[in-house]
């Protein structure tokens, strides 16, 4: 946030920065201290950061106001510590809002650093901070006692509900971490000291909590746990994870280091892991990726293949992708081409994407045409025509695996209706039972709802088990809203049938 205040005493230096400039009561205020150091070598005794309130009140017969301060909360950042000429000492702190106070208005609120340091003038700095109504603020940093109040059982001594509060953590992380940053204590307590499945769990939310927030006690944290002797092989996994969480952060050393890890299983973990938790982009990446692409494991390649997604935009990347889907012996990796080009449309790819689908129709491995009817979805509705083309031959493909994932692909074509000829083909004629069923449960996204209607309405005089009628129930829930749709699944909620079934249906109108 750049440096608010500085007062200077003795050649020595203090800046003090906020995380937050609005907070409210029951809430926490952070920020960060740098103590510099001055021409001489001083012993600072010790750093305080404290929450004050100011109030000006008028006195009869004086023509300045008076100024009471008085100090709401103190947290003693340091003391002790040798102060060597010209250092820059960092310290972070946290301060809780007294649940009582008042609202700014009357009364002025500063966060106030001070630094003893016998000797010279104590440095200090202050930063205003505006306080809200709790109910007005809806990102303030949460206290540890409201965390706990909320994930009660992050003290529990039973691992299980311990692991599921864990768990929830990890969860709420995804989008409160700034605000549960005062349970970062409590989760590495809980990493540092629990079972093996609770050390496990604890990394992966603590993960979760600093990711994007990284300081370099985070990075020593780290770098403890990657060379602990006898981690389970789940808790290592999640220390690979955590490490390409921070790449772009700090990690990035240790991340290349395991990225030469002996076991394949280890290198691949950080191939996979550069594409599902890493930033998209970060110095370093693209090298390590095309490092692990040529690794000599079809797993490692696969990831790294895959993570190169996201340098579609970079010249010859895209063709590069292609050479592997031609040449690379493993069909693990040829998937992982073909996943890798999912996204071509967005950097203006789409007909050399089609082209290497096209291509790929005829390959051996069912798989990797599988993995091409995953891709159907992601081209723009203008490519229709090539992806109906491509619709029909996967239509025929002789591996039921294969035509079942076109099947499922119909649900989110919505914007291709053109495709509902071929659908319809499969419903009634593909020779596996469960692809028609699994048809009929998708392509109602094609369909306008009167057709639905009409079309399930037939289907329905042909049922012949409760299988058929769940993929009826399936296919009508596109449409749930309809007043056709809906009276068709209120008859079939009538009916003696089992109780899912008629649960199915009534939910399909919700």
């Amino acid at each position: 946030m750049g440096l608010l205040h500085s007062i200077f005493g003795g050649g020595t230096g203090l800046q003090l920065t906020l995380d937050n400039h609005v907070a409210s009561p029951g809430g926490v205020i952070g920020g960060r201290i740098v103590l510099g150091g001055g021409t001489k070598p001083r012993q600072l005794t010790e750093l305080t950061a404290k929450l004050c309130s100011v109030e000006l009140r008028e006195v009869d017969y004086q023509t300045e106001p008076e100024v009471d301060v008085e100090v709401l909360e103190t947290q003693v950042v340091a003391g002790g510590i040798q102060l060597a000429p010209g250092a820059q000492m960092p310290f972070t702190f946290r301060l809780t809002v007294p649940d009582d106070l008042e609202p700014s208005g009357s009364l002025e609120y500063k966060v106030v650093a001070t630094a003893d340091i016998p000797g010279v003038a104590d440095p200090e700095a202050e930063v205003s901070v505006t306080l809200i109504e709790a109910s007005d603020d809806d990102v303030r940093p949460l206290s540890l006692h409201e965390i706990v109040e909320r994930f009660p059982d992050l003290h529990s001594r039973e691992e299980a509900r311990l692991c599921e509060a864990l768990n929830d953590f990890y969860i709420a992380c995804h989008n409160e971490g700034a605000r549960l940053m005062e349970g970062e204590q409590l989760i590495g307590y809980h990493m540092m000291n629990g079972t093996v499945r609770v050390r496990r769990e604890a990394l992966k939310a603590w993960a979760n909590l600093v990711d994007n927030r990284v300081q370099p006690h985070h990075l020593q944290v780290l770098y403890t746990l990657a060379n602990t002797p006898g981690l389970s092989e789940e808790t290592f996994k999640e220390v690979i994870v955590a490490a390409t969480k921070f790449a772009e952060e700090g990690s990035l050393p240790l991340v290349q280091q395991l990225a030469q890890h002996p076991d394949p299983n280890v290198r691949g973990e950080v191939a996979w892991n550069l594409d599902l938790n890493a930033a998209d982009k970060f110095n370093g990446k693209r090298e390590l990726l095309i490092q692990l692409a040529r690794d000599p494991d079809g797993y490692v390649r696969s990831g790294a293949v895959s993570s190169l997604s996201d340098y579609l935009d970079e010249q010859g990347i895209a063709q590069w992708i292609a050479q592997f889907i031609d040449s690379d012996p493993e069909p693990v990796v040829q998937s992982a081409g073909i996943v890798a080009l999912y996204c071509a449309s967005d950097y203006g790819l789409t007909d050399f994407a089609l082209a290497v689908y096209e291509k790929h129709l005829q390959n051996p491995n069912p798989g990797v045409r599988k993995t091409i009817a995953g891709a159907l979805h992601f081209m723009p509705k203008e490519a229709v025509q090539r992806v109906g083309g491509l619709a029909q031959r996967l239509a025929q493909d002789p591996d039921e695996m294969v035509r079942d994932a076109l099947a499922t692909e119909f649900h989110s074509l919505d914007e291709m209706p053109q495709l509902l000829p071929i659908a319809q083909y499969m419903a009634q004629n593909d020779p596996s039972i469960d692809v028609r069923r699994t048809t009929i449960g998708a392509m109602s996204a094609l369909m306008a709802p009167q057709q639905a209607a009409a079309f399930y309405g037939q289907l329905f005089g042909q049922a012949r088990d409760e299988d058929d009628l769940l993929a009826i129930i399936i296919g009508l829930r596109e449409h749930g809203e309809h007043p056709e749709v809906r009276r068709l699944l209120t008859h079939i909620s009538q009916l003696p049938v089992p109780p899912e079934i008629v649960d199915a249906a009534r939910e399909a109108m919700s």
